[in-house]
């Protein structure tokens, strides 16, 4: 094992990100721009509810250049959401220890998250980790991010590893799905969205409770 790459919410620090709140403040916005009322569910990735009102705003003869201006306008509305939680967001027990261990051990780390680019680089400075980190790639720094496989496919790419000489740690689908279709091992954190239960429903290669077990994990090979 060469790298171990990490998604940031709920892996490395705490969730403290409303995701429920600010999806519904943007499905009200697209309502507002003339999406169908009720039709969509803050429970729905935002990932697919953007998908979604691409295809409704399309096929009711929208051209691209005004939904992309929506599109935009509501992923504005999440960034500054995203960047507030920056602000106030902690490490979790272990965290800092786990990533100095690991560099020790001579591997490559990466973040790998759905937060944007913005908060992300706030969080990790703030919190003193951002020189752990060889490569972070961001939800705007992709053209499909997960749970579509081309964002960790571009962390491999950055980090210079094959599939097989990664490890991803992540705390929901979003992480499991791309690294399972790419073949890359993953651990399943019990410290974020999920619980053990809903995570074993994707079958990871591991379920551990925290980062302190990832370290075990990478010693054993």
């Amino acid at each position: 094992m060469r790298a171990v790459i990490f998604d940031m919410d709920g892996v490395l620090v705490n969730f403290n990100i409303d995701s429920r709140k600010i999806k519904s403040e943007i499905i009200e916005y697209f309502e507002e721009k003339g999406f169908p009322s009720g039709a969509l569910s803050p429970a729905l990735p935002f990932s697919k509810i953007k998908e979604e009102v691409e295809r409704h705003f399309s096929l009711k003869g929208m051209s691209r250049d005004e939904i992309l201006e929506i599109l935009r306008a509501a992923e504005g509305m999440a960034v500054e959401h995203e960047v507030e939680a920056a602000k106030t967001t902690r490490l979790l027990p272990g965290a800092k220890e786990a990533l100095s261990e690991l560099k020790s051990m001579g591997l490559r780390l990466a973040v790998f998250t759905y937060n944007n680019s913005k908060a992300v680089r706030l969080a990790l400075e703030r919190l003193g980790v951002e020189g752990y980190f060889d490569a972070v790639v961001s939800r705007d720094q992709v053209e499909n991010p997960k749970p579509s496989p081309c964002h960790l496919r571009r962390v491999l790419e950055l980090l210079g590893v094959s599939a097989n000489e990664a490890l991803v740690v992540g705390d929901s689908e979003m992480d499991i799905k791309p690294a399972k279709e790419l073949g890359v091992k993953v651990a399943a954190i019990t410290t974020g969205v999920r619980t053990e239960e809903e995570l074993r429903a994707h079958s990871p290669d591991y379920i551990v409770d925290g980062l302190p077990e990832v370290v075990e994990i990478v010693r054993r090979g």
